[in-house]
């Protein structure tokens, strides 16, 4: 039987990729400006221990609708996590994400999920399988986002020069969840891609005064997540840092 502070522990550490990393033709060349495609490999820490790699890759679709996916696997004493994450979004004005198709899949340790959610454009919100209490509506609101859509939904705020900042997300779940953060200063980090100058932000919890995350973006590589960090009553829980970064043409 499997310990259940240790399984508990390691959702934790495998939600962290989750997050887990923030006239018509003048509407395109800004978003294109704003969104570059890229492939980006994390190396993923707890405690020191190195339990294993994420890869996040952006990819551009048409001129205006791209997709963010993620591909990671872990591996922690008897416990192991394969999953991917892909969301389908379209970029407005250089500034908002509108998600389309959300799709996670992940196995190993425990049982194996797969959900997938559609933000159709009648306004319905189909989320299969659908929560079994708590279950988000049947219609999605305008600036709604799913879990992987956030991440490029932050990077463009940031590219905007917004501090704090505020979302409604649909999580794999398929329940409503809403994160605060905001801009805390910057730092000069040390990755396995090298150092940089980046932009801390922190998730603001309200209710819950021992828990601790931080992320940094890299300006100079488009506002790209380079490290993501949690602390939770004292305890880190994981340590999420850039091992590459390539861009993709």
């Amino acid at each position: 039987m499997m310990n259940k502070g240790r399984t508990a522990v390691f959702s934790i550490l495998l939600s962290v990729f989750a997050i887990g990393s923030f006239g018509a033709s003048a509407t395109i060349e800004k978003a294109n400006d704003a969104i570059k495609p890229f492939s980006a490999i994390y190396d993923m820490y707890r405690q020191g221990d190195k339990l294993g790699q994420g890869e996040r890759a952006l990819k551009k679709i048409t001129d205006n609708q791209y997709s963010l996916s993620l591909k990671s696997e872990l591996k922690w004493l008897i416990f192991s996590d394969k999953r991917k994450e892909v969301s389908v979004f379209t970029v407005s004005d250089g500034e908002n994400i509108t998600p389309n198709l959300y799709t996670f899949d992940r196995s190993g340790t425990g049982s194996d999920e797969e959900v997938k959610i559609s933000f159709n454009s009648d306004q319905s919100l189909i989320v299969n399988p659908k929560a079994k209490k708590d279950a988000a509506p049947d219609e999605w609101q305008q600036g709604w986002q799913d879990e992987m859509s956030l991440h490029a939904q932050i990077q463009l705020d940031l590219i905007n020069n917004k501090s704090t900042f505020n979302y409604t997300v649909v999580s794999n779940s398929g329940k409503l969840r809403e994160y605060m953060f905001e801009v805390i200063g910057e730092e000069l980090i040390s990755t396995g891609f090298g150092r940089f100058k980046a932009i801390k932000v922190a998730r603001v919890y309200e209710d819950k005064k021992f828990y601790a995350q931080h992320a940094w973006f890299i300006p100079e590589l488009n506002f790209t997540l380079a490290r993501l960090w949690r602390m939770k009553k004292g305890v880190e829980q994981y340590d999420l840092v850039i091992k590459s970064f390539t861009v993709v043409e």
